[in-house]
C-alpha cells in the first residue's frame, strides 16, 4: 500500500535524525560546548515538530482507510465513530461491526485495538485479529474454524465460537457473558479469571483454565473430558454438568449454586458422588446430585 511505504520511509528518516541527536548529545557530554548544546536544542525542536506532523498525517490517512474498511460491513445499526488513541497511536471503534456475509476476515486492520460495541462475523471461517485487545459487547463468530486473537483481554458480552475446534486465547482475562465453544476439542485459556454467564465446552477433551475463579451460571463439560482440574475456581453460579468426567479437582471451590450432574455409566461414579456429598455437607453444593442416562433423561436424584 502506498501509504504504508510512505510512513515507513518517514519513520526511517526520523530514526536517522534521532541517531544524529544521540551523536550530538554524546559530543556535548564530552565537551560541554555551548554551540553543540544550541545545535542539539534546535535539532530536538525540529524532530518534535516532525513527529507531531507525522502523527497527524498518520491519524488522517489511517482513519480514512479504516473508514473504507468499515463501510463494507452489513446491516449498519447507527453511526460508527473511529477514535485515535494518542498514547499508542492505535484506534478504537465505537459502534457495532457486522460482517455477516463474509467467510474470511483476514484483512481486519491491525491498528484497531478495541471495539466498544459488538463484533459479528457469524459466517466467517477464519478470524485473524492479532492486535485486538477488547470487545465491549458480544463477539459472535459461531461458524469460525480458526480464531487468532493472541492479545484479546476482555469481552464484555457473549463469546460465541460454537464450531471452532481449538480455542487458544493466551491473554483473555474476562468474559462478561456466555462462553460457548461447545464443539471445541481443545480449550486453552491460561489467564481467564471470570465468566459472567455459562461455560459450555461439552465436547472438549482438553481444557486448560488454571486461573478461572468464577463462572456466573452453569459449567458444562458433559461428555469427553476425563479430568477437570480448576485449581483456582471458587464459584459456579448454576449447575455443574460433569457427565463422564473421571476426576474432579476443585480445591478452592466455595459455591456451586445449582445441581451437579453425572452420567450413570461413569466408571468412577461412586467416588464422584462421595465428593459431591461432601460438598453438600459443607454447604458448597446448594442443589441436588443428579444421575442421567446417555440421552440426558433423569435416572436418579438425591
Amino acid at each position: 500500500m502506498p501509504h504504508c511505504q510512505t510512513f515507513k520511509q518517514k519513520i526511517e528518516e526520523l530514526k536517522r535524525k534521532a541517531q544524529n541527536i544521540e551523536a550530538l548529545l554524546s559530543d556535548y557530554k564530552k565537551t560541554a560546548d555551548e554551540e553543540i548544546a544550541k545545535q542539539l536544542e534546535d535539532e530536538l525542536e525540529k524532530v518534535k515538530k516532525e513527529i507531531e506532523e507525522f502523527k497527524q498525517e498518520f491519524k488522517t490517512q489511517v482513519t480514512q482507510l479504516i473508514k473504507k474498511f468499515i463501510q463494507r460491513r452489513e446491516n449498519i445499526g447507527g453511526n460508527v465513530e473511529i477514535i485515535f488513541d494518542e498514547k499508542d497511536c492505535r484506534f478504537i471503534i465505537d459502534g457495532y461491526l457486522n460482517f455477516s456475509s463474509r467467510t474470511h476476515l483476514d484483512d481486519f486492520p491491525n491498528l484497531i485495538k478495541e471495539i466498544i460495541g459488538y463484533f459479528n462475523a457469524d459466517n466467517a471461517q477464519t478470524i485473524n485479529l492479532p492486535n485486538l485487545k477488547e470487545v465491549g459487547g458480544d463477539f459472535w463468530t459461531p461458524e469460525a474454524q480458526t480464531i487468532n486473537l493472541p492479545n484479546l483481554k476482555e469481552v464484555g458480552g457473549v463469546f460465541d465460537a460454537h464450531n471452532t475446534q481449538t480455542i487458544n486465547l493466551p491473554n483473555l482475562k474476562e468474559i462478561g457473558g456466555v462462553f460457548d465453544a461447545s464443539h471445541a476439542q481443545t480449550i486453552n485459556l491460561p489467564n481467564l479469571e471470570k465468566i459472567g454467564g455459562y461455560f459450555d465446552a461439552h465436547n472438549a477433551q482438553t481444557i486448560n483454565l488454571p486461573n478461572l475463579k468464577e463462572v456466573g451460571k452453569f459449567f458444562w463439560v458433559h461428555a469427553q473430558a476425563q479430568t477437570i482440574n480448576l485449581p483456582n475456581l471458587e464459584k459456579i453460579g448454576g449447575n455443574f454438568y460433569a457427565g463422564e468426567v473421571q476426576t474432579i479437582n476443585l480445591p478452592n471451590i466455595k459455591e456451586i449454586g445449582g445441581d451437579i450432574h453425572f452420567h450413570e455409566n461413569n466408571s468412577n461414579l461412586n467416588s464422584l458422588i462421595e465428593v459431591a456429598r461432601e460438598w453438600r455437607e459443607k454447604g458448597i453444593l446448594k442443589g441436588k446430585i443428579k444421575i442421567s442416562d446417555k440421552e440426558g433423561n433423569l435416572v436418579q436424584e438425591f
